[in-house]
C-alpha cells in the first residue's frame, strides 16, 4: 500500500472516530435528555460536546481546504499553517478543565482537591505553552505528553480508590470504571507512541500511517467504552 493510500485510509478511519466521539453525545442525549442534573457526569458532557465540535471543525477545515485550495492557502501560508495541528491546544485544554472537574469529583477526599487544583494549573501552563513556547505551527509534544501522562495518573489514582473501596464490583457493569478505562486505554497507547513519532514520519512514513490508524481504533474503542459507561451511569 502506498503512502498515499494509507493517508486515505487514515482518513476513513479519522470519520470513524469522528463518529465515536458522536456517540458519547448521543448516549447523553438519549440517556438524559441533553446536560445531566448529576454533578459527575456534567463535566463529562461538557467535554464531550466541545471535543465533538472541535473534531467537526477539524474535519470541516481540511474538507474546505482541499475543496478551495486558491481561497485558503495563501492564509494559511501566511500563517505558515501547513497542518491541522494548531487545532491540538483546544483539544487539551477541554481536556485539561473539564476532565479535570470530572476525576476530581470521582476522586474522593484530599487528592480530588488536589487533582482540581492541578487540572487548573495544566490549563494555565498550556496557555502559554501554546502563546510562548511551542506554539501552534508543529505537534505540541509537550502538551500532548503532560495530558496523556496526567490523564493516565488520575486514572490510576481512581482505580487506586475504587478497587480498595469496591473490590466486589465488576467491571462490565461498574459504569465509573468503563468510563476511566477508556481514557486510561486512549492515552496509555498515546504517550507509548508519541516520541516515536517524527522520526517514524521521516524513515518509515507506511509504519507511521499503520501505528496512528492503530492509535486512532484504540481511541475510537476507549471512546465507545466511555459510551457505554455512561449509558450504564446511576445517580446516587
Amino acid at each position: 500500500m502506498t503512502e498515499s493510500e494509507f493517508g486515505q485510509w487514515v482518513i476513513k478511519v479519522g470519520y470513524v472516530l469522528l463518529a465515536a466521539r458522536g456517540a458519547i453525545l448521543c448516549v447523553f442525549l438519549v440517556r438524559f435528555g441533553g446536560v445531566p442534573h448529576n454533578r459527575i457526569l456534567r463535566p463529562l458532557f461538557w467535554y464531550a460536546l466541545i471535543a465533538l465540535l472541535i473534531a467537526i471543525f477539524e474535519s470541516s477545515f481540511i474538507g474546505l481546504v482541499n475543496t478551495f485550495p486558491d481561497f485558503f492557502v495563501p492564509y494559511l501560508t501566511r500563517f505558515e499553517i501547513d497542518d491541522t495541528f494548531f487545532i491540538s491546544p483546544f483539544y487539551y485544554l477541554n481536556e485539561f478543565w473539564f476532565l479535570g472537574i470530572f476525576f476530581s469529583r470521582i476522586v474522593q477526599g484530599n487528592t480530588g482537591r488536589i487533582i482540581k487544583v492541578v487540572s487548573v494549573c495544566l490549563f494555565v501552563l498550556e496557555i502559554g505553552n501554546t502563546v510562548f513556547v511551542e506554539g501552534y505551527k508543529d505537534a505540541q509534544k509537550m502538551g500532548s505528553f503532560c495530558l496523556a501522562l496526567y490523564l493516565i495518573i488520575v486514572s490510576i489514582l481512581f482505580f487506586k480508590q475504587h478497587f480498595i473501596n469496591k473490590v466486589g464490583n465488576s467491571l462490565s457493569t461498574d459504569a465509573l470504571n468503563l468510563i476511566v478505562w477508556g481514557f486510561f486505554c486512549i492515552n496509555t497507547f498515546s504517550i507509548l507512541i508519541l516520541f516515536f513519532s517524527d522520526r517514524l514520519y521521516n524513515d518509515l512514513p507506511s509504519l507511521f500511517y499503520q501505528i496512528s490508524m492503530g492509535r486512532m481504533a484504540i481511541e475510537i474503542f476507549g471512546l465507545l467504552l466511555i459510551a457505554y459507561g455512561v449509558r450504564l451511569f446511576k445517580a446516587s
